[in-house]
């Protein structure tokens, strides 16, 4: 009997401190799906690898979780009443004027603005006042650009912000241009942010234009799909012919005094000659790569793209007075006797060079209209003139290891089209520098099944071209004498050729295609924008 007592306070004493123990428990009223989505908002937190969409959600998250901003976020709707106004500037312009001021110390959002041409919101700015506009949401292929003084900034990122100064007369234009090809609406909302210390109302607008309605705006940076000749005389040419061929013949006659890491990849190296002058020396197990570069270099002369550095074909060798000084950095190097290698101009100074939002994005155009360059800085314009030639250079060489790269890599990373060009660099004059062309006219044509869609859909991103460009893909389709100008060239410049393969009849047959297909590309954009 009292066994049995005892073994039931014991069974009492034990159900008496589990229950005690749940009533601590906290209660967790989370349900599976919350919890998921707490989940991956912690991970996307966490991750470098943020998605676009990730830090969207993180800065919807902050903002719920009372975020503090340090200006006012009341929240007012504008709404907008169309009419047409007669100005001298555009006698058809069309303006959609704001119903209501936009009240300083408020928070003003603008949303679903159907954008079939350029739209510009124009605020006034005054003192004490900071304008701020966030881009909240971008729905389809728009892009927003900020422009001041001239110059303009461009994203098409979710969450970026532009800000204007303080100063009392100055206007600020922010423009959403449609990028697609056809009108659409599109959802995109602004949130335009006054500071609080000022008491003086705004105005604003909602401009559409059509960039075919007045021509004249740019008419001194295009001549149909050709730059403007004023433009190309403005812009910076890297590399001069004559600067060129000077650097080649003084290395021709130096002894290399140095030789070290540097220039890219692991036998890369750089060497510095006896007057001090720098080279980076491209070292190759497999000639075509050390084809590619020379014949891409020359390729580029043809054309009169001059953003390839100065280059020339080198012969290793030990015992002769050049290489000797160095003859145990060759062996460290593992770089075999009597082996070429090809010499390109060292370039200090350089910086990453991103790629231009009209071709960052499937669906969007270079073209010679308003809506896309009439709010371009002279910088940018002359950026882009250099863009037009890579572009062109590229597809005619299939270059792998440039845009497309990053193209190539967007399916790991939706990122990697904001990202530095690969293989591409920026003088502090904004000259373009055109590195690593060793996968053109062979590597890249082999692969082209593989990479055609990347390469096809970046030519058709472009209806801007330079005026010799045109000449020269006219005169080569028209004679179809590529090969025959390469081998010339390249024959007649390097003491070397003898000791090098040429091009194989196979990839100049590619190479003569390829011209037809920029041909017809010119012939298209002539027949949407005129001559």
């Amino acid at each position: 009997m009292k066994g049995a007592l005892m073994i039931m306070a014991g069974i009492g004493f034990t159900v008496g401190v589990i229950f005690g123990l749940l009533l601590q428990l906290p209660i967790d009223n989370t349900l599976p799906a919350d919890d998921l989505d707490y989940q991956q908002h912690h991970l996307a937190d966490v991750s470098s690898f943020r998605s676009r969409r990730s830090l969207s959600e993180t800065d919807d998250r902050d903002q719920q979780l009372g975020a503090k901003s340090p200006v006012s976020v009341l929240l007012e709707k504008l709404t907008f009443s169309k009419s047409v106004t007669q100005e001298s500037e555009n006698q058809n312009a069309s303006i959609v004027k704001l119903k209501r001021h936009i009240s300083p110390e408020k928070h003003t959002s603008m949303m679903n603005v159907n954008i079939r041409r350029a739209n510009a919101i124009n605020i006034r700015a005054t003192e004490n006042a900071v304008n701020k506009i966030n881009v909240l949401k971008n729905e389809g292929k728009t892009s927003t650009k900020y422009v001041r003084d001239g110059k303009v900034s461009s994203t098409d990122l979710v969450n970026a912000s532009f800000h204007s100064s303080k100063n009392v007369d100055e206007f600020k234009n922010y423009t959403l241009v449609n990028g697609s090809k056809s009108p659409h609406v599109v959802s995109v909302t602004f949130n335009l942010h006054k500071s609080n210390n000022s008491s003086s109302s705004e105005t604003g607008s909602l401009k559409i234009t059509d960039s075919h309605d007045n021509p004249s705006l740019i008419s001194d940076i295009v001549n149909g799909i050709l730059w403007s000749s004023r433009l190309e005389q403005s812009c910076p040419r890297p590399f001069q012919l004559n600067e060129a061929e000077a650097w080649r013949r003084q290395v021709e006659e130096l002894d290399v005094v140095k030789m070290e890491e540097g220039c890219g990849r692991m036998q890369n190296r750089l060497i510095t000659f006896r007057d001090s002058t720098k080279a980076c020396a491209r070292y190759r197990l497999n000639t075509d790569q050390i084809q590619g570069e020379i014949f891409s270099y020359y390729l580029a002369r043809i054309f009169n793209v001059s953003n390839i550095p100065p280059t020339i074909l080198d012969r290793v060798d030990t015992l002769s007075s050049r290489w000797k000084t160095v003859h145990l950095q060759l062996s460290l190097a593992q770089w075999a006797d009597s082996k070429l290698v090809v010499l390109t101009q060292h370039i200090g100074g350089l910086s990453p060079a991103h790629i231009p939002e009209e071709f960052r994005e499937e669906g969007r155009r270079l073209e010679p209209t308003a809506a896309i360059l009439a709010s371009k800085s002279d910088s940018e314009l002359c950026e882009l003139v250099q863009w037009s030639d890579l572009i062109v250079f590229d597809y005619l060489t299939a270059n792998l290891d440039r845009v497309i790269n990053n193209m190539f890599n967007r399916q790991w990373n939706d990122q990697m089209m904001n990202s530095p060009a690969h293989n591409l660099e920026q003088q502090a004059d904004g000259s373009l520098v055109f590195l690593d062309n060793e996968s053109g006219l062979f590597h890249g044509y082999r692969l082209l099944e593989k990479y055609s869609t990347f390469h096809e859909s970046l030519l058709e991103s472009l209806c801007v071209f330079r005026p010799s460009t045109v000449e020269t893909i006219r005169r080569l389709h028209k004679s179809a004498s590529v090969g025959e100008e390469l081998h010339r060239l390249f024959t007649s410049n390097e003491v070397l050729h003898k000791h090098l393969a040429v091009i194989p009849n196979k990839n100049l047959k590619i190479l003569q295609q390829r011209i037809e297909d920029v041909y017809k590309q010119i012939v298209r954009c002539e027949l949407l924008f005129g001559r």
